[in-house]
């Protein structure tokens, strides 16, 4: 009786814990639910996209015609890492600087058409083109596959020289008409056409000094050796911010977040003038358009979210809009037919 006595005090206590799990324990038993779901979902393999053909199933190279540390490679390598994570495969950035990037251009243009070949071409690419550096035509010796950026540049000055808006250094150098000496990547340059294409808009003529790279050409603006530049925004935020150079203005389409006080020139003094570098990847000519289509839509979904837009905005880079592989196709045909133009006049003006 005793025992049994104890069971029955044992069970009203049993029946009323079921009773508190009849009020509370749907939620319990939701919340464990879907504890199971999320596990479930990191546990499953993510899953890639993949192609008919089973692309991409082996290392995809990104070929580079810098130096680790240059601007190509900066924005590229982020680039990089974040495809190979969202494709699972992995994708290696090869540097193959020297030869102002035909170096580069010729081991992509005689690569396979798979997919697994890639370059990254700055606008530099469509100078060597279109000022015969090159014995073929960048439009039919690749694909252009996707954008990543559009990276605009500073007008820069040494401290010495009196002007602070665009205006104000037009009118400056219209009455120092050949005294006024503009440091260059070298000749051929995006830098030297950029100068020269602004040069003949506004009306002033300056001394062309070239260098064996912008870095060279910075030193000498910081030591009063030269009065300006164009530098980029990663160049020059550092002495902008110390007052050893002055921006004059920014060759964007828009004002730059970094420094929305400078104003563009297109704005001011020359109206329709941009100057910026395109960073894009381009492929060997006829790899097959589904692969193209597959880089373009994951590069594009990459550049223009997370950590990467952030990384670029703060170095003063756009990311570019997505855009199909046939709508940049036709924006970077236009491209290479502006810059046929300004390399032309600018050939006719010198003979």
């Amino acid at each position: 009786m005793g025992a049994a006595r104890g069971r029955k005090q044992e069970f009203p206590k049993k029946v009323n814990t079921m009773k508190a799990h009849g009020r509370y324990g749907w939620r319990s038993m939701a919340l464990f639910c879907l504890g199971c779901a999320a596990f479930q979902a990191i546990a499953q393999p993510q899953q890639h996209p993949r192609l008919a053909n089973g692309y991409p199933s082996k290392p995809i190279r990104i070929i580079v015609s810098s130096a680790p540390g240059g601007g190509q490679d900066l924005t590229t390598r982020p680039v990089a890492q974040k495809l190979s994570e969202r494709l699972g495969a992995s994708v290696v950035v090869d540097n193959r600087g020297g030869g102002s990037g035909v170096i580069a251009m010729d081991i992509t243009r005689q690569a396979a058409p798979d997919g697994y070949t890639l370059l990254v071409g700055a606008t530099t690419m469509i100078l060597t083109s279109v000022s015969g550096r090159v014995s073929y035509d960048v439009r039919t010796a690749y694909e252009p596959v996707v954008q990543m950026t559009n990276q605009p540049y500073f007008l820069v000055v040494h401290p010495s020289v009196p002007v602070t808006t665009p205006a104000s250094f037009v009118d400056y150098a219209k009455g120092q008409r050949g005294k006024l000496s503009y440091g260059t990547s070298g000749q051929g340059s995006l830098h030297f056409f950029g100068m020269e294409q602004f040069s003949a808009l506004v009306g002033i003529r300056m001394v062309h000094v070239p260098y064996k790279g912008s870095g060279p050409a910075l030193i000498d603006l910081l030591s009063g050796q030269i009065q300006l530049m164009f530098t980029s925004t990663v160049s020059a935020v550092p002495q902008l911010r110390s007052g050893k150079l002055k921006a004059v203005a920014f060759t964007g389409g828009r004002r730059t977040p970094i420094a929305p006080q400078v104003a563009t020139l297109t704005e001011t003094v020359a109206p329709g003038f941009q100057l910026q570098n395109m960073y894009s990847l381009f492929a060997p000519a006829r790899t097959p358009k589904p692969v193209l289509a597959l880089i373009n839509r994951e590069v594009a979904d990459i550049v223009n979210a997370g950590e990467v837009r952030d990384k670029f905005a703060a170095d003063g880079a756009e990311p570019a809009p997505p855009v199909s592989v046939d709508e940049f196709r036709r924006a970077y045909r236009r491209e290479v037919e502006k810059w046929e133009q300004v390399v032309r006049k600018s050939k006719t003006a010198l003979q």
